[in-house]
């Protein structure tokens, strides 16, 4: 071979090396830059085949990159995910209609061994790439959803021993409150047994009667103990959609039995042209309502007689608004300043949870609760929450 030819072999073969030599070192910087990531990192083809599979996402769904590599992205999902997947992607590179692409969202992984977890997805396009190629970035968020179950269990640990308070400071009126049926039962059983000693026709159809109001005392009896025990059990919050105008009604009623109460007029004043329905936990807004009646008639409770308002109105098309109004001699600067603080209480045996407690459950329903003067006197306390659900229109007036 000539010399030139064997300079020119030898340049090429120096060339082909040293171009080799950027590709490997960008490939080697490329995988470091995804191993050194937090979050797992994940690319598949338009088939849903994985391509990429770092080091973040071997550690979270306890798999290595060679038993993933080549396999459909829905080995990493629990059902539905998992079967829904194909069909968003097949939808997307079709009609462009993104479902996921572009978006983040809480969904759930599954690892190697069945475990499910929570995760937050965010997926984009590859562009320009020489194939059709998704990136998706995973976050596992078992930590933060872990954190928000407990302040949620303890928020309702609290809400749950607010209410316990409020039927041990109503203790007297349960008794007044059960006293009556009881009392009214034997006395039928009382009279009945007499009647039955001298069994003519007629006794025989004052027995019937007295038979019947005994039933009709132990019913009453019954719906008091229900009313109490709903409303002071341990229970799970749970979201319905409420009757407000209905749950007002029925708060009233569980608040006489609080016997000083009978000392004053409710006056009800609901909204009748719409029908409040909002999606609510009625037990934590039935709370709510009970506390601020209570706070309504201790602020009054040197006016005997003084009228305590319960009026429910339409603050906008979306946002629905109770307040309760009492005409007591209202709260001082002192007062006022802390009136939501936790353990702060104008009472002598009131815990001071009770409107701290009334203000975390409003806020968990995306609403406000706040207060001002009434007139000529006293407070008016409101609570606004946002009507989600509405079965009926508003009527035309």
């Amino acid at each position: 071979m000539p010399e030139s030819d064997k300079s020119f072999s030898k340049q090429r073969s120096l060339d082909n090396t040293v171009g080799q030599a950027p590709i490997e070192d960008a490939n080697a910087r490329l995988t470091a830059l995804l191993d050194a990531t937090v979050d797992a990192l994940i690319i598949i083809d338009g088939k849903g085949n994985i391509e990429v599979f770092n080091a973040a996402a071997q550690r979270m769904f306890l798999y290595s990159s060679q038993e993933v590599l080549g396999k459909n992205i829905k080995l990493l999902m629990p059902s539905p995910f998992s079967e829904e997947h194909d069909k968003y992607l097949s939808t997307y590179l079709a009609s462009g209609e993104t479902k996921i692409i572009g978006k983040g969202r809480k969904v759930r992984g599954k690892k190697s061994n069945g475990e499910e977890f929570p995760i937050f997805l965010s997926v984009g396009e590859v562009k320009e790439s020489s194939h059709t190629q998704f990136v998706g970035i995973i976050r596992d968020i078992s930590e933060q959803e872990q954190d928000r179950i407990e302040v949620q269990e303890s928020r309702d640990r609290l809400s749950h021993a607010s209410r316990l308070s409020s039927m041990g400071e109503l203790a007297a009126g349960i008794a007044h409150e059960m006293n009556q049926p009881l009392a009214a039962i034997t006395s039928y059983a009382q009279a009945s047994k007499r009647l039955l000693q001298s069994a003519t026709v007629d006794n025989k159809e004052k027995v019937a009667i007295a038979l019947d109001k005994i039933c009709d005392q132990a019913i009453r009896a019954s719906d008091v103990i229900d009313r109490l025990r709903s409303f002071v059990k341990k229970r799970v919050a749970q979201r319905e959609s409420v009757d407000l105008n209905k749950l007002i009604l029925e708060t009233v009623k569980l608040a006489k039995v609080d016997t000083r109460i009978l000392d004053h007029q409710v006056i009800l004043k609901l909204s009748q042209d719409i029908k409040p329905k909002l999606l609510a936990d009625p037990v934590q807004i039935q709370q709510v309502l009970l506390n601020l009646i209570r706070n309504g008639i201790d602020a009054m409770e040197d006016l005997k007689g003084a009228p305590l308002h319960i009026r429910s109105q339409w603050l906008s098309d979306e946002m629905i608004e109770v307040s309760v109004i009492d005409c007591g001699y209202g709260l001082d600067e002192d007062s006022i300043s802390g009136i939501f603080s936790p353990f702060f209480t104008t009472k002598a045996a009131g815990m001071g949870m009770g409107l701290s407690v009334s203000q975390t459950i409003i806020h968990s329903h995306g609403g406000t609760i706040y207060f001002g003067p009434s007139q000529p006197s006293g407070c008016i306390f409101s609570f606004s929450l946002p009507a989600t659900v509405i079965n009926q229109e508003k009527i035309e007036k």
